[in-house]
C-alpha cells in the first residue's frame, strides 16, 4: 500500500472511536535510501538537495556541549510562516546514519519543533528546510560529544509503548495569538541495532518510523524518523488557529509494523 493510500486512511480514521483506529491503522512507505544511507552527502542526494544554501531564518537550538548524547534536545526553527515551508529534515553529520527525522509540516503548523536525538560524537548538527518550491536551504551548528550516544548498552525488556499528549492554548506567547503548544511523549525503545545487552550482544533494531498528527481529520504532521531519535521519543508542536475542544490524533508504526495511537483535546 502507497503512502498516498496510508495518508487517506489516516484521515479518515481521525473521525472513528480510538479503539476503532487502533485496529485499522495501514502501512506506508517509509524512506529507506536517505535513511540507510551513511554519509550525509548520500542523504541529500536521495532527497534530491544539491547546492543547498546557507539561510538566515533557519536556526537550530542546541547545546554547545552534550554531556550524554543518547539524549540531546533540539529545536529547529524558521522565522518564515506557516505554510510557507513544506519540510523540515534534521540531520546529525557525525551520526551512522546522518538523518534524523523528516517533517513535512501542514499549513496550520508553525515552522519550529523541538524533539531529542541521540548523537554518536562531535560534529555539525543540520537543519535543512524545504520550501514550497522545492528548493532547499540549510543551517548548521557545531555541537560537542562527550558519550557516544547510539551504541551504548541496554537491558533487554519486553515491549510495552504508551503516549502521553499535551494541547495547550498558550495565551500569549512570542510566536503569535492563537497558538497551540503540542506535547508528545511515546514510550518507546528505539534501538538502532548498534547496541549491545548486558552479555555483550547486539539487539536487532527496533525504532519508530512513522508518525502522523491529525486534527480534525487533516493530516498536520506526517513525520518520518530514524534510529537517532532517542528512547521514548518526545515532539513539541505549534499549531496556529487551533479551537478550544479540537480533537488531535497521533497514530506512529515503527520497523516492526507495531502500532500506537493517542488522542487529545485542545484546551486552555
Amino acid at each position: 500500500m502507497d503512502r498516498r493510500r496510508w495518508l487517506k486512511n489516516s484521515v479518515l480514521l481521525a473521525a472513528l472511536p480510538l479503539w476503532i483506529i487502533a485496529r485499522k491503522v495501514q502501512a506506508a512507505t517509509w524512506f529507506a535510501s536517505a535513511f540507510e544511507a551513511k554519509q550525509t552527502a548520500q542523504v541529500l542526494a536521495a532527497l534530491k538537495a544539491t547546492a543547498v544554501p546557507v539561510a538566515s531564518d533557519l536556526s537550530i537550538d542546541a547545546p554547545q556541549k552534550a554531556e550524554n548524547g543518547a539524549v540531546v534536545q533540539i529545536e529547529l526553527s524558521s522565522t518564515q510562516a506557516a505554510g510557507k515551508l513544506r519540510s523540515l529534515r534534521l540531520l546529525a553529520d557525525a551520526n551512522p546514519t546522518p538523518l534524523i527525522a523528516s517533517f513535512e509540516l501542514g499549513k496550520q503548523v508553525l515552522p519550529r519543533l523541538v524533539t531529542r536525538v541521540k548523537l554518536a560524537q562531535s560534529g555539525e548538527v543540520i537543519a535543512l528546510a524545504e520550501q514550497g518550491n522545492g528548493q532547499f536551504t540549510q543551517h548548521r551548528r557545531q555541537v560537542i560529544v562527550l558519550e557516544d550516544g547510539c551504541a551504548s548498552s541496554e537491558r533487554e525488556e519486553p515491549f510495552a509503548s504508551s503516549m502521553k499528549m499535551r494541547a495547550r492554548m498558550l495565551e500569549s506567547s512570542p510566536l503569535g495569538n492563537h497558538v497551540t503548544e503540542l506535547k508528545i511523549i511515546i514510550v518507546h525503545p528505539m534501538r538502532t541495532g548498534r547496541s549491545k545487552n548486558e552479555d555483550g550482544q547486539l539487539m536487532p533494531a527496533h525504532f519508530m518510523q512513522l508518525m502522523q498528527v491529525v486534527m480534525n481529520g487533516q493530516v498536520i504532521v506526517d513525520a518520518q524518523t530514524g534510529t537517532a531519535i532517542s528512547r521514548n521519543p518526545y515532539f513539541t508542536f505549534y499549531i496556529q488557529d487551533a479551537q478550544v475542544g479540537d480533537v488531535i490524533t497521533v497514530n506512529w508504526q515503527d520497523n516492526r509494523g507495531l502500532e500506537g495511537h493517542g488522542q487529545v483535546t485542545v484546551a486552555v
